[in-house]
């Protein structure tokens, strides 16, 4: 099991789908999707029994993902509830909407967390942020 994957944080299993894909490109293909999005993104998640997570996905430089802040620094940080994650990553939450209804904060470049659909899109071709 990998390092991301966290007990009662469903999140975390989609955080890890997306760091094997990560994982699963050549060069070629990381260098694509960095180019295309090139910025760091935190998740702060919060779950059902008010434990919160911190993930690290850098579609920077490294083309990684990270259980925790990562030692590159975040260009948007996007806290939101276990639940909203596992949707918007999913394609049943639209992100303006969950943005707009407040269920996802951004700090940072806002206009940097459009960019995340190309990043769940690499696990999920239904994804929409």
């Amino acid at each position: 099991m990998s390092d991301i994957v966290v007990p009662g944080f469903k999140s975390s299993e989609l955080i890890a789908e997306l760091s094997k894909a990560f994982e699963a490109f050549n060069e070629e293909e990381r260098a694509k999707l960095i180019k295309q999005v090139n910025g760091v993104f935190q998740f702060v998640i919060k779950n059902s029994e008010g434990k919160e997570e911190v993930f690290t996905v850098d579609v920077k430089k490294e083309g990684k993902v990270v259980r925790g802040k990562g030692n590159v620094k975040a260009d948007a940080i996007l806290s939101l509830k276990d639940a909203d994650f596992v949707d918007l990553a999913t394609g049943k939450l639209n992100g303006q909407k969950a943005y707009m209804s407040g269920k996802l904060k951004v700090k940072g470049q806002i206009m940097l967390a459009m960019k995340l659909d190309n990043v769940f899109k690499t696990v999920n071709p239904t994804a929409k942020l």
